[in-house]
């Protein structure tokens, strides 16, 4: 209810919700996901294991987050997913972020673990992208000693990761 998304899907780790919401995109052997190299290896961890390659765009250097400029020059067709990481309650610039991926029919992850509750132009991060990404470690903003969880307002890719986040198992009886 705080973030109005109607979807929220409960992990055991952050490093977990990025891993469900990448295979949750069909993310694969050999597809590229661009990311920041300014990040846990929490956010790189889904990309390896899906058998897919992590492509690190430039950052700003003011910001520290994901420079547009540099995602763009980074695309190629083997591009499934952007995953933007809001580093220190510090918004990526997801008008230019969401531009692209829809230009380029790319999915976005948003890794909120450091952002909870940061706003970008009057919306809280992990509520633009495909999928927000929250981690509740112990070190974290608001901290359940571990786990994570997976927010999306697209009930398809909901039941798919909650399907990922539960080995695949139908609990809906489907």
């Amino acid at each position: 209810r705080l973030y109005s998304v109607p979807h929220c899907i409960a992990t055991n780790s952050g490093t977990a919700a990025l891993h469900v919401a990448i295979a949750s995109l069909g993310v694969g052997a050999g597809d590229q996901v661009i990311t920041s190299p300014i990040t846990d290896m929490g956010t790189l961890v889904g990309i390896l294991f899906q058998g897919a390659i992590p492509i690190f765009a430039d950052v700003d250097p003011h910001t520290y987050n994901m420079d547009p400029r540099s995602i763009e020059m980074n695309i190629t067709p083997r591009t499934k997913v952007i995953l933007a990481v809001h580093l220190a309650g510090n918004p990526c610039d997801m008008d230019a972020i969401m531009a692209l991926a829809e230009e380029r029919g790319i999915k976005v992850v948003e890794d909120c673990a450091q952002s909870y509750l940061c706003a970008y132009k009057g919306r809280l991060a992990g509520t633009i992208g495909d999928f927000g990404c929250f981690s509740l470690n112990d070190f974290k903003h608001i901290s359940a000693g571990d786990g994570g969880m997976v927010v999306t307002r697209d009930p398809e890719l909901a039941q798919q990761a909650a399907y990922y986040s539960d080995k695949h198992y139908h609990r809906d009886g489907s």
